[in-house]
């Protein structure tokens, strides 16, 4: 660690403490989201100005706003949404995104991959980069229960308190107390074993002291239909409490429980997926893997005066796991008597006592000030984020696994022999400490919106085994945003902006590498229809990569070597609609037409990026049906296509395109006295198309397959 770092990480540090006790001394930690009557406080619930399909978070500028009124691509989805489209993962829910694309992981059903914009988001597949509530937890399953909206930056928005990944960033909102009673019990039950439950209740515990509490609780099978189990459990405790607009104050804790079987899907064969059975499973680990999250969060914000807010965030995160993995390894063995064609070698792996700590702290001011006809929003933030990871490994001999025919497998030849027997193998860890100062200003001047922002980070990280040397980067992301109001239904915008996220590999000489920086420059237009209950956006945007990683040639026969070697460039258009079209009917559309390509590499130039389809397409549509009654039906139906897309880096293996049709009928009973009663019934894949959701970017041997035709039928009551 640098010294000119530390001895800046520390006057950060004091200068945390200080603002932290200026924000938070007045009472105990908690936050409340409504302001007090004139005699005693009301119990009320503060919906935001902005109708739900313009809003924007908070990514992009800072401030929740209006999309109309934003210069960058951004989009708040409520998480009703998603169960509206009888869906449950976090990809399907960015499939409402445009630019949005899968990719693979090994985590689990809750702990889901993908792209935006043509740039892979994990550097690696060493973890998923999801935000929660701007902070980024490595690996944090998604728990539909827990959240509240998903807010979507597309490409880097470089200027506030959040890390830029190089496509974009997605931010888990979760749910928080409010001063109002209500609650909500929920349980589903779908094909293969799947199931999930949960419980959702807010109470005032002191209107007059504006105090109240949020208890979540929830509890989730996936779909076993690949003959693996994925389970989730997990609890959110909040206690909120709030002196009007004065201060707000908040303190929060989760627990999630994960056990699963990794699942490396099926290997490809020629330039085409092997032609067997899609839940045909090919690991055989033997036994579960677990992760354990503890998460625990402080937040207060104070007016320092009526334009004026200083806000202080804390994070904690650890989490425990075991991983034990039975997978497909290098290419197809040559054909023998004992061989057969389509024959893999398997190996196994065994990771326990996997520890993850994260520790975040962060203050900001904002304030809005006015310069004669200017209006300004600014922003000042102070961020300090560490990472570290301690994960080692067991030595399981190749005898353990054997081969496997996947045109007719013979199971039950692994067998991983006692922990306790296993040679001790490479202890992996990782050592990311970041301190970064932000500042930005937003100028409202007439018709016209102009955002300045300059994020300067320094940052030292350290990823690998054993003697790997730490890499020190000292970086400033810079963005420019710009936006023309033509009409109370139009604006055009145009940015620029540079991101940059840590690269989780090393180099065959140990040394950690450089982090992948982004550059972007976009353009856009955004429109009202039908008297502003119809919205649309339309953007194109050259997304430039440089410090992309590559295998490292002077070590060939080490898989796990690398080196930064290249660029890399996503062009594409994107367009959604949301919105009525009718009285009756409203629509969710996003369509993306994304070209990633590889510029300059030693082995991949000219190649495209695995995963991402040169044209996506989410189509959802769902009718009210009239009644006379207060009985509500709502029939929903929506198509999901992408074009045919690489499973690989080296594009020799062919995903093909597809389209699938999901349909859902939904009946609502109001029940009086603000309780109501909801069932829904979805059918996925309608017509059983066979298709793949994504591969493992690095090869073509873990491909993962779709689910047939399925079903869910849920039940939801208010109160």
């Amino acid at each position: 660690m640098h010294h000119a770092f530390r001895s800046t990480r520390r006057r950060a540090l004091r200068q945390l403490t200080w603002a932290m006790a200026a924000a938070t001394a007045p009472a105990a930690w908690a936050q409340a989201q409504a302001e007090p009557g004139s005699a005693l406080p009301a119990v009320v619930v503060r919906e935001s100005a902005v109708p739900q399909i313009l809003r924007a978070g908070s990514l992009a500028t800072g401030t929740s706003a209006s999309t109309m009124d934003t210069p960058f691509s951004a989009s708040s989805l409520p998480v009703d949404v998603l169960r509206a489209q009888g869906g449950t993962t976090l990809q399907e829910a960015l499939r409402n995104i445009p630019g949005v694309q899968a990719d693979s992981g090994f985590n689990g059903a809750h702990s889901q991959f993908f792209t935006l914009r043509g740039a892979i988001m994990d550097s690696a597949t060493g973890s998923s980069r999801i935000l929660r509530d701007g902070v980024r937890l490595s690996n944090y399953p998604f728990a539909a229960a827990f959240v509240e909206s998903i807010d979507v930056l597309r490409g880097p928005g470089a200027a506030l308190g959040v890390r830029s990944e190089p496509g974009g960033t997605v931010n888990l909102v979760t749910k928080q107390p409010r001063l109002a009673d209500f609650g909500s019990v929920s349980a589903g039950v779908g094909n293969a074993g799947a199931l999930a439950w949960s419980a959702d209740i807010n109470r005032v515990l002191n209107a007059e002291q504006e105090l109240a509490a949020r208890l979540v609780l929830t509890r989730s099978h996936a779909s076993e239909w690949r003959h693996v189990p994925d389970q989730l459990e997990g609890l959110k405790l909040g206690i909120a409490k709030s002196d009007g607009a004065r201060y707000h104050l908040r303190a929060g804790a989760e627990l999630i429980r994960q056990r699963y079987q990794p699942d490396y899907g099926i290997p490809s064969l020629g330039d085409r997926p092997v032609d067997v059975p899609r839940d045909r499973q090919f690991g055989e680990p033997g036994q579960d893997s677990t992760t354990d999250t503890r998460i625990l969060d402080l937040h207060g914000d104070v007016a320092l005066g009526a334009d004026t807010r200083l806000a202080v965030d804390l994070t904690h995160l650890r989490a425990d796991a075991t991983s034990v993995k039975s997978f497909l390894i290098g290419n197809p063995l040559p054909v023998s008597p004992a061989t057969p064609a389509g024959t893999w070698a398997r190996s196994a792996s065994v990771e326990p006592g996997t520890d993850r700590r994260i520790d975040a702290a962060a203050v900001s001011l904002s304030s809005r000030q006015a310069t004669g006809a200017a209006r300004h929003q600014l922003f000042f933030g102070l961020d300090y984020y560490r990472e570290t990871l301690d994960q080692p490994s067991l030595t399981v001999p190749t005898s353990a696994s054997a081969p496997i025919d996947v045109f007719d497998p013979v199971y039950g030849r692994v067998a991983i022999p006692a922990w306790s027997s296993l040679a001790a193998g490479a202890l992996t860890t990782q050592n990311l400490r970041s301190l970064a100062a932000s500042v930005q200003d937003q100028i409202d001047l007439g018709a016209w919106t102009f955002v300045a922002g300059l994020r300067y980070a320094q940052q030292d990280f350290l990823y690998g085994t054993a003697g790997t040397r730490a890499v020190h980067e000292a970086v400033f992301s810079p963005k420019l945003g710009l936006l023309h109001r033509l009409s109370e239904s139009d604006s055009l915008y145009a940015n620029w902006a540079k991101g940059m996220a840590p690269n989780q590999v090393a180099s065959s000489s140990s040394q950690s590498l450089p982090s992948r920086r982004t550059r972007q420059v976009e353009v856009g237009w955004k429109s009202l229809w039908r008297g502003g209950v119809l919205a649309s956006d339309v953007a194109l945007f050259q997304l430039d990569q440089r410090n992309m990683i590559s295998a490292d040639q002077s070590t060939p026969l080490n898989a796990f070597d690398f080196t930064v070697d290249g660029t890399g460039r996503s062009r594409g258009l994107e367009a959604s609609l949301t919105g009525q079209l009718g009285e009756r009917l409203s629509v969710r559309a996003a369509y993306a037409y994304t070209r990633a390509v590889v510029l300059a590499n030693a082995l991949l130039a000219g190649k495209t990026t695995p995963n991402v389809a040169p044209h996506a397409l989410s189509l959802w549509g769902e009718y009210r049906w009239a009644s006379t009654s207060d009985v509500q039906w709502r029939t929903g139906a929506g198509i999901y296509a992408q074009s045919a897309r690489y499973a690989d880096r080296a594009n020799t293996v062919v995903l093909p395109g597809y389209a699938r049709l999901d349909l859902t009928q939904s009946w609502k009973k109001p029940l009086g006295a603000g309780q109501a009663v909801e069932l829904q019934l979805a059918l996925r894949n309608v017509t059983g198309k066979a298709y793949h959701v994504s591969s493992h970017l690095h090869v073509a041997r873990w491909i993962t397959p779709a689910q047939g035709r399925h079903a869910q039928l849920s039940a939801l009551y208010t109160f």
